[in-house]
């Protein structure tokens, strides 16, 4: 009954051309609710870009229908089948706009064969859903729209060739921190290495930054599950004050049960009390990839890119470090530009919504989220935009439970 009382408030707020049945309601909810936590570099990121285009789908244009088309190519993606791009020979577009739809559509197959999804996969993936949304956007007839902007800014990331020195650089992106008995503090040398992964992020461009902690066998699993969630915190924090933006940084925490050195139980072993820290990614494009954005103000290609849009809203996004609701001077500059744009733009109505990953518990993650929001409203304030909205959306994540990118707060324009 619940089903059929929501599908029915569906069809009440939309048009009938949107009007979606319950299993479309079903498979868009599924999608929404799920993480991509399995499966290779590029079907993640597939997954998370389909995810994103259904999500958009329907909070702008309340297209429940294409949604749900969208939500099945992410729930057969996450099933491990193989998805491949929409072919515009099976859509109805202008004579006019075919040539140009075919040309992309043969391009990027060809990126495709040519190895661009292990070279490249989140590209890749943005790429991919972008000209499905670019196809779908031409047979509304919506020429030149927001998609097609975004697959052309995104193609050239593709065609970049493995630099011969690849694997030398590869090997240089793991960092081991290694902590005395029982603690979660930095000792000197430990300071060290984290400067040092800092300073290879900065200068390899590396978009992903995750970072894991783990424990010895003293003691018991309990209170080592939580031991090596504070040495991860530690060295997150360290990470972020050393200039590595927190919307890269992914944590983990697994206490005694991957060891680097097998032992028996209550062995004290310096080799397994410890964090490691791996850049993933390559270097691409203006500051690195941009994820998640279909719209017309994705100006700024990087998780510290400023912008998208396209569907009736605008919306920016600051990240935060693992538990934390301080602005670095980084989030305050993208404000100011927030501000700017709320000036110039004029929305009815600025929503500031905050979000945390999903490591906390229930009741922490929701004064998190909250003061987030909160923080950012005032900043906002403070430097002279409108008043705005706040919400909060705790444990509500773009990508795996511990994903940096969940750990932020969004900023909407409404018109």
């Amino acid at each position: 009954m619940k089903n059929i009382v929501q599908w029915a408030g569906i069809c009440a707020a939309a048009t009938m051309a949107a009007c979606a049945l319950p299993d479309e309601v079903a498979d868009v909810q599924d999608v929404l609710g799920s993480r991509a936590e399995s499966g290779t570099p590029f079907t993640r990121a597939l997954f998370q870009e389909y995810q994103a285009y259904t999500r958009s789908e329907v909070q702008s244009e309340v297209e429940w229908v294409d949604a749900a088309a969208t939500a099945r190519k992410a729930q057969r993606v996450a099933a491990g089948e193989v998805v491949a791009p929409e072919d515009p020979a099976g859509w109805s577009v202008p004579a006019a706009r075919r040539p140009e739809l075919a040309a992309a559509h043969e391009r990027l197959l060809g990126y495709l064969a040519g190895g661009a999804a292990d070279r490249v996969p989140a590209a890749t993936a943005k790429v991919q859903v972008a000209f499905d949304c670019w196809l779908e956007q031409e047979s509304e007839g919506r020429p030149n729209g927001s998609c097609r902007s975004t697959f052309l800014a995104h193609e050239p990331i593709l065609k970049q060739a493995r630099a011969k020195g690849e694997q030398v650089a590869e090997a240089q992106r793991r960092y081991v921190v290694t902590f005395a008995l029982g603690s979660a503090e930095l000792t000197p040398q430990a300071a060290q290495t984290v400067a040092e992964a800092a300073a290879a992020q900065a200068q390899l461009r590396a978009p992903f930054v995750a970072v894991a902690g783990y424990t010895d066998t003293v003691g018991s699993a309990d209170l080592n599950l939580r031991l090596a969630r504070q040495r991860a915190d530690v060295v997150a924090a360290e990470l972020v004050r050393k200039g590595v933006p927190p919307g890269l940084i992914s944590e983990d925490a697994l206490g005694e049960s991957h060891l680097a050195v097998a032992t028996g139980a209550n062995v004290a072993e310096q080799r397994n009390r410890r964090v490691e820290i791996a850049l993933a990614g390559l270097a691409w494009g203006r500051g690195g990839y941009g994820g998640y954005a279909y719209g017309d103000r994705g100006y700024g290609y990087g998780w510290g890119g400023h912008g998208w849009g396209g569907y009736g809203y605008h919306g920016y996004a600051v990240f935060f470090a693992t538990g934390s609701s301080r602005l670095t001077s980084d989030s305050v500059e993208r404000l100011k530009q927030v501000v700017a744009d709320q000036k110039a733009l004029n929305p009815k109505v600025v929503r500031v919504v905050g979000f945390t990953d999903r490591t906390g518990s229930p009741v922490a993650n929701a004064r998190l989220a909250d003061a987030r929001a909160r923080a950012v409203a005032a900043e906002l304030s403070r430097l002279g935009g409108s008043a705005a909205v706040t919400e909060s959306r705790a444990g509500s994540g773009w990508g795996p439970s511990d994903n940096g990118h969940a750990r932020r707060v969004e900023i909407l324009f409404d018109y």
